[in-house]
C-alpha cells in the first residue's frame, strides 16, 4: 500500500483504473453466481434495502480516511510554516545589525540545505537524515555558546525558543510523514469497497441487467474516490505535495 501512495499522479491513475476493472469483474462474476442461485430459489435475493448497510459504513470509512488526509495536509502545512519561520527568525538574529555571528549563519543555512537535499527531497520527511541530526547539533553548539559569552538575556531567549520551535517543527514534519503512510486505515475501506460490490451483486440477483448498471457505476465511483484520496494521502508526496523549497521564502506562495 505504501508503494501505491508513493506512485506519481498519473501511474496511481492507471493504477485505480485497473483496480475499478478489478472490482467490476469480481463483481459481475459474484452477480451470475448469484443470478444462478435466484433462478433456483427467488427468496434467496436480499432486499434491495440491504446495501445500505454494508454502503453506509464504506461511506463511513471513507470520509474518515478523507478527514485524516486533509487533517494531515493542514498540519503539514503548519509544521513547514513553523520551521520556515525559525530558520529565518535564525538567520536575523545571526545578522550584522543584530548578533554578526556567521557560524549561526553557517549552521542554519546548512541545516536547510541538508533538509532539502536530504530528508525531504530524497527520501519524502519518512526518514530523520543523521546529517540533519548532526547539523542541528552544531546548531545548539552555536546556541551555547552565545548564551555563555555575554549576549543579552533578551535575545539569548529569543534565539533559544526558535531552536526549540525549529526541533519541534522538524519532528512534526517527520511524524506527518510516517503518520500518512498508515496502511490498516486503507485495508478497511478495501474491505468494505468488496464488500459493498458483493451486496450489491446480491441484492441485483434477480435483475442482472439492472445489477451491471449498478457494478458499473459502483467501480467507477469507488476507484476514482479512492484514487482521489490517494494522491492526497501523503502531503510530501503527490498532486498538491509541499515543496522543500517552501523553506528558502519568506512566505508560502
Amino acid at each position: 500500500m505504501a508503494t501505491l501512495l508513493g506512485m506519481s499522479i498519473y501511474v496511481s491513475f492507471l493504477a485505480f483504473c485497473l483496480f475499478g476493472a478489478l472490482l467490476y469483474a469480481c463483481g459481475w462474476l459474484l452477480l451470475k453466481l448469484r443470478g444462478l442461485r435466484a433462478l433456483k430459489d427467488p427468496t434467496s435475493v436480499p432486499i434491495g434495502a440491504f446495501v445500505g448497510t454494508i454502503s453506509t459504513a464504506w461511506a463511513l470509512s471513507l470520509g474518515f480516511v478523507a478527514a485524516d488526509a486533509w487533517t494531515l495536509n493542514s498540519r503539514a502545512d503548519l509544521a513547514t510554516s513553523n520551521e520556515r519561520s525559525a530558520i529565518f527568525r535564525m538567520l536575523g538574529t545571526a545578522h550584522p545589525t543584530v548578533l554578526n555571528n556567521e557560524r549561526l549563519k553557517n549552521a542554519v543555512e546548512t541545516y536547510r540545505n541538508l533538509v532539502v537535499s536530504d530528508e525531504w527531497g530524497a527520501d519524502d520527511n519518512i526518514v530523520p537524515s543523521p546529517k540533519v541530526e548532526k547539523s542541528l547539533l552544531a546548531i545548539r553548539s552555536v546556541v551555547q555558546t552565545v548564551a555563555s559569552d555575554g549576549t543579552p538575556s533578551p535575545i539569548v531567549s529569543q534565539l533559544i525558543h526558535d531552536f526549540n520551535e525549529l526541533q519541534n517543527a522538524r519532528n512534526d514534519r517527520i511524524a506527518i510523514a510516517n503518520t500518512s503512510i498508515d496502511q490498516y486505515k486503507w485495508y478497511l475501506v478495501l474491505a468494505l469497497t468488496f464488500l459493498t460490490i458483493a451486496t450489491i451483486a446480491s441484492t441485483h440477483a434477480d435483475r442482472v441487467r439492472a445489477g451491471r448498471h449498478a457494478l458499473l457505476l459502483y467501480s467507477a465511483t469507488a476507484s476514482i474516490s479512492l484514487w482521489i484520496l490517494a494522491i492526497h494521502a501523503n502531503p510530501y508526496i503527490g498532486t498538491e505535495e509541499l515543496n522543500p523549497t517552501l523553506l528558502f521564502s519568506s512566505q508560502r506562495n
